[in-house]
């Protein structure tokens, strides 16, 4: 089975990890690998490698998920690729993170992961403008019907 692993710059993948594991209830084996401030671009490759080191599956390959393309986690991600199999997806959020856990089966090969984190459902950004004093019936946030 194709292994996920998510990095990023900072604390944001282990917090992807928190909501994840909050909406979802479930971490789904996927390991969170952040670049530490001050950390060296060689330190943290070491620490990436050796996270993918520690899946039992190698031969199915890895889907890392990056918080920006071209990034130290990125391109750590990218050197890695010599010694392992990688799909490399920059541009991670919680949508895209839900979509692969909730959805990926044991036939979902590197390819067909990648692809799913790229959809259009799975990136999630949408928009919509409220104008001021706006009347539109809108679901309640509140369980409280009371409120």
């Amino acid at each position: 089975m194709v292994n996920v692993v998510i990095i990023s710059h900072g604390e944001f993948c282990e917090g992807l990890i928190s909501s994840l594991k909050m909406i979802a209830g479930d971490t789904y084996d996927v390991k969170a690998v952040p670049l530490s401030p001050g950390e060296s671009p060689d330190s943290y490759r070491e620490k990436l490698a050796e996270v993918l080191s520690g899946y039992e599956d190698h031969e199915s390959g890895f889907l890392i998920l990056s918080d920006i393309a071209g990034g130290t986690p990125y391109q750590s991600a990218a050197y890695l690729s010599r010694q392992f199999k990688i799909g490399l997806v920059s541009g991670m959020n919680l949508p895209m993170l839900l979509s692969l856990t909730l959805e990926k089966v044991e036939e979902d090969t590197l390819d067909s992961l990648a692809e799913k984190a790229t959809a259009k459902a799975s990136v999630g950004i949408q928009s919509k403008v409220f104008g001021k004093g706006e009347k539109r019936k809108r679901a309640k946030l509140s369980v409280n019907k009371d409120r």
